[in-house]
C-alpha cells in the first residue's frame, strides 16, 4: 500500500498532483478495475493500458504519477472527498466539463454501494 492521505491539505496535493479532471474522469475506470492494479502481477498491465488507451499528452512518467495519485485516494479511503473537490472545481480551472459529470456518476454509484475500496 502507498503512503496514506492523512489531511485534507495532503488529499488536496495528492488532487492536484493527478489533476482534477484526471480524478473526475477516470476514477470509476480505477474503482471497476481495483483486482488489476491491486494484484501485483498485473499492476503493470493496468498501467500500460491507462496510458495507451487514454492517451492524455502526457509524458510515461506523469502518467504513472497520475495512476499512482488516484491508487493512492482510494487505497486512503479518500474517493468521495477526492470526488467532491472534482465538482466543487472552477469549471474553467478545471478545463474539462466530462470530469464534473463522471465524477457524479462514480459518487452516485459509491452511495449506491456498487463500489467497495
Amino acid at each position: 500500500m502507498s503512503k496514506k492521505i492523512e489531511s485534507y491539505a495532503a488529499l488536496v496535493r495528492v488532487c492536484r498532483s493527478a489533476g482534477l479532471w484526471y480524478v473526475g474522469s477516470f476514477m470509476m475506470e480505477f474503482l471497476e478495475k481495483q483486482d488489476l492494479w491491486r494484484n501485483p502481477d498485473t499492476k503493470g498491465m493496468f498501467i500500460h493500458q491507462m496510458i495507451t488507451e487514454y492517451d492524455v499528452g502526457d509524458s510515461e512518467s506523469s502518467a504513472i504519477t497520475r495512476i499512482n495519485c488516484v491508487i493512492r485516494i482510494i487505497e486512503s479511503k479518500k474517493v468521495e472527498e477526492a470526488l467532491q473537490m472534482v465538482l466543487d472545481c472552477n469549471d474553467k480551472k478545471l478545463g474539462c466539463s466530462d470530469s464534473k459529470i463522471n465524477a457524479q456518476l462514480c459518487l452516485d454509484e459509491i452511495r449506491k454501494g456498487n463500489f467497495k475500496f
